[in-house]
């Protein structure tokens, strides 16, 4: 095959994966879209950009991600709340990293045959683990990005040249920026280096390793000095004394989600639900034949089959439950670690591709893999259509987790359906009594439907459940719980609450909004204004609000 033709063949394979996942640009917004999208507000200046970099990604979570935050507000400043163009971007971003994948295996060093790297990197692309990482918005982009950086980087490391050794410094440099995944990119490059993948001379002295290394060493102290300046290191727990076997059982997801993945959607799943013994035999069975032929065909196959054996486990290791983290288990964990089994399979075959009946024994079983894996991955995209179709499925899937129960309530409350919201919190405080956030929404909808002493009642019930990682949600639970005091028209618990509120979060736009409120409905408008020329300060007020509330104070003459 020409390389012309090659790249036309992989043109068209980016292109089906891009009108495949395209095809879904009506899809909504979901789960942590609301904080990671929906709750950002827009660009307004360059200080605004600067800021993503000077700050964790996510309020709850020690995620250190600014530019795959920064990626999606810049999107939200040009297209505003309009999924759509998100959802495209996403779609173009897979095709961009299936092309930029197939540039890695095709370095010479690997020995791939055109035909069988044009299939895998299909193949690649298509995996319903791919589709995990493009159809959700934010967590799909945390994904993605880092993905095709992570492997630019390689790539450019590989290709063994002064000018591209600097750009994998730069992309290496870029990829620290988009996910913690790619800290183990220098430990990955200097076992290319040992495996002599590089093409460059063996290293003589100390001081040559150290001038090759160096960038990379500084940018992994540089990464680990913010995430400290940032974190102070508490993000870090190890979670082996608790779950000694958690890495074990990391590995045996990866490699069951790799080779049989499932037909429909499981989300996060736990061990109960995604341990399958026939799944695993399958894979540890396919394992063991890629094993078989790496040994057969050792003298050509063994320097390939030791990278891609150290990608595997390397880009799993961040994820391998190691530390604590915010899920065990998630599809999106693979993704980028599976090109590693199907790059090998691709090199195992390229021994044999002199062989007819080899060549066409592979185009024919890569046919119906590309086509049952698009298929997966297509039903995949309906999964994700909306919150409703997202949630109700990972209640199907998962009915023991009390997250999916909540967030599928608060999907009916939405719609005005409270009684069926109440009914999943129910479902998920019958699974696990102090979750607070069944209690908390539960009371929400409950002040909705004017019944304030039962949400009273579970408001102060969450407060008490409340531990140090939760403590962001009592400025919420405290504003409530005024809306519920007055609610009952009782003003001075309500002011109560919402002063609290005030001290735990002097930013609280709404509890501030809330006060000069109830000091207009009692004719004290100097109390109001008191509140509301506080609110006009606050950084967090934007200018639209400001013009609101230049508007109130003009109406009741509080100016």
């Amino acid at each position: 095959m020409t390389r012309k033709a090659e790249t036309l063949i992989l043109l068209a394979v980016v292109s089906v994966i891009f009108a495949l996942y395209g095809s879904f640009y009506s899809n909504t917004f979901l789960y942590d879209d609301s904080e990671q999208v929906l709750a950002q507000q827009p660009l307004e200046s360059f200080d605004d950009l600067i800021m993503i970099f000077t700050e964790p990604s996510f309020p709850t979570l020690p995620y250190y991600r600014p530019l795959t935050r920064a990626s999606i507000i810049l999107q939200k400043t040009l297209h505003g709340d309009d999924a759509r163009w998100f959802h495209l971007f996403n779609a173009l971003l897979a095709s961009m990293t299936v092309g930029i994948a197939w540039l890695l295996i095709r370095l010479p060093v690997f020995r791939i045959q055109p035909v069988p790297a044009l299939f895998v990197v299909a193949l690649f692309g298509l995996h319903p683990a791919a589709s995990s990482c493009v159809y959700p918005v934010s967590s799909g982009r945390e994904t993605l990005l880092p993905a095709a950086l992570i492997l630019l980087s390689t790539w450019c490391f590989l290709k063994g040249t002064q000018k591209y050794y600097w750009w994998a410094v730069v992309t290496c440099g870029l990829a620290f920026l988009a996910k913690e995944q790619a800290i183990v990119l220098p430990v990955l490059f200097v076992i290319a280096d040992r495996l002599k993948l590089t093409g460059l001379p063996e290293q003589k002295q100390k001081i040559d390793w150290l001038r090759r290394y160096a960038p990379f060493l500084l940018l992994t102290a540089g990464y680990l000095l913010l995430r400290w300046l940032l974190f102070s290191g508490t993000e870090v727990k190890l979670m082996l004394a608790e779950q000694p076997l958690g890495p074990f059982y990391s590995l045996l997801y990866s490699l069951q989600t790799s080779f049989v993945p499932f037909v429909e959607l499981v989300y996060e799943p736990p061990i109960d639900v995604w341990f399958d013994p026939m799944r695993i035999t399958v894979a540890l069975l396919l394992t063991g034949i890629l094993i078989y032929f790496v040994f057969r065909k050792s003298d050509v196959l063994a320097r390939t089959a030791c990278f891609w054996g150290a990608w595997f486990l390397l880009l799993i290791l961040p994820t391998s439950n190691i530390l604590e983290q915010e899920c065990f288990y998630s599809e999106r964990y693979v993704f980028l670690a599976m090109l590693a089994p199907l790059a090998l399979f691709a090199s195992i075959v390229s021994q044999y591709w002199d062989r007819f009946l080899v060549r066409k024994l592979f185009v024919i079983t890569g046919l119906l893999a590309g086509v049952c894996l698009a298929c997966i991955s297509g039903i995949r995209g309906f999964y994700f259509e909306n919150e409703e179709t997202f949630f109700q499925q990972w209640v199907n899937t998962n009915p023991s987790s009390p997250t999916a129960h909540v967030h599928l309530g608060l999907v009916y409350a939405s719609h005005g359906q409270f009684s069926e919201a109440i009914a999943c919190y129910e479902r998920a405080l019958a699974i696990d009594p102090e979750f607070t956030g069944a209690l908390i929404n539960q009371a929400n909808d409950l002040v909705t439907m004017q019944q304030y002493d039962q949400a009273i009642q579970l408001y102060q019930r969450s407060l008490e459940l409340l531990d140090e990682k939760l403590q962001h949600l009592e400025v919420g639970v405290y504003h409530n719980l005024g809306n519920a005091w007055w609610g009952k028209q009782d003003a001075e618990r309500a002011i109560q609450s919402y002063e609290h509120a005030i001290e735990l979060s002097p930013e609280h736009l709404p509890s501030y909004l809330a006060l000069a409120d109830i000091y207009l409905q009692q004719n004290q408008p100097a109390h109001a204004a008191r509140y509301l020329n506080a609110a006009l300060k606050l950084e967090s007020a934007t200018k639209q609000k400001q013009r609101e509330i230049h508007n109130v104070m003009q109406r009741f003459h509080l100016e």
